[in-house]
């Protein structure tokens, strides 16, 4: 063999050498969610190739997103925007699926939800709704859904029966909640008042139904339960469930839900080491890492023995001529 034909040779396996990436490795992308939650099932349903973390309340998944044991978390978007503005270096990657929250009454509580859905129109229609919005929410447009039809209420009942009954007579109607969810609910600084919008709204709905009832002291109470207690729609301790839910086909085979009461979409929150995305769709496939870091050894490379080779037949070249 030549020495130009050896040069050709070593070059063509040195650029060869070369081609190879330095590194080919992807991994899926890994989310935090609140179980349980809508962005649970979305997860579930929607990103299959995701690595899904539940955690038992939203501020132990954004936890998690700070500390990097998840790329990014879901959830509703103004609970995420509000931990945005509490934390440096998170910020929105995007937002996606349409919900409305309803107020939950256990099935065949009739005059208790025809109230409830009463109140819920007075508000709306006189525009104390928006007053009560823009004190959680500030300038942020709303844009509620009217999913009102034929059945809803429009007249409190004459006659109050079951829970509506028991409540008028006890002076209160009691809302389940999960007092960890701003800014919808959570507790003051003296962790002994629950406040927030759906605290909000659950006052209005009381002061609505006392004038009905000429009860000018009727009020409401937050009564703290997990959220796994709502999801169960037990209503044990308290009269209907006013805590950020959801309304979705299945819950309604358990529950009977009030008119929307709020209107949003869920997002997607992001920390500075998160990967970039385009949008939901790409948490459904890989993105690529850096190489993983390797235990040194004593084998010789790819590349030096390529040089090594190319040394050898090179001194071959020479010998034979």
């Amino acid at each position: 063999m030549k020495l130009a034909q050896i040069m050709t040779v070593v070059f063509v396996a040195c650029v060869l050498v070369s081609a190879v990436p330095a590194s080919a490795a992807t991994m899926n992308y890994k989310l935090g969610v609140q179980s349980g939650t809508t962005s649970d099932t979305y997860a579930a349903d929607e990103l299959a190739n995701a690595e899904v973390s539940g955690f038992d309340s939203i501020d132990l998944a954004i936890e998690a997103l700070k500390q990097g044991d998840v790329d990014f978390v879901l959830g509703d978007l103004p609970t995420l925007k509000f931990y945005q503005a509490d934390s440096d270096g998170l910020s929105i990657a995007g937002s996606f699926s349409e919900e409305d929250f309803g107020i939950g009454v256990a099935p065949g509580e009739a005059d208790l939800l025809a109230a409830i859905n009463v109140a819920l129109g007075e508000i709306i229609a006189s525009g104390e709704y928006d007053t009560i919005f823009a004190a959680t929410f500030g300038d942020e447009i709303v844009v509620l859904t009217d999913d009102t039809d034929a059945n809803t209420a429009t007249e409190y009942p004459a006659d109050p029966t079951g829970a509506l009954a028991a409540a008028l007579e006890a002076g209160t109607i009691a809302f389940g909640t999960d007092p960890y969810y701003p800014p919808f609910e959570s507790y003051d600084t003296d962790n002994t008042t629950v406040i927030g919008f759906d605290a909000d709204v659950a006052d209005a709905i009381a002061a609505k139904i006392g004038a009905a009832y000429n009860n000018s002291d009727f009020s409401a109470t937050m009564v703290e339960k997990t959220w796994d207690d709502l999801l169960a729609f037990g209503y044990d301790n308290y009269d209907a469930t006013l805590s950020a839910m959801t309304k979705t086909a299945q819950r309604a085979e358990n529950t009977d839900f009030s008119r929307a009461y709020y209107s949003s979409k869920q997002g997607i929150l992001a920390s500075a080491a998160s990967p970039t995305i385009t949008g939901v769709g790409d948490l459904n496939g890989t993105y690529d890492i850096a190489d993983a870091e390797t235990e040194e050894d004593d084998s010789p490379s790819i590349t030096v023995l390529a040089s090594a080779l190319a040394i050898g037949l090179i001194a071959v070249s020479r010998r034979k001529n």
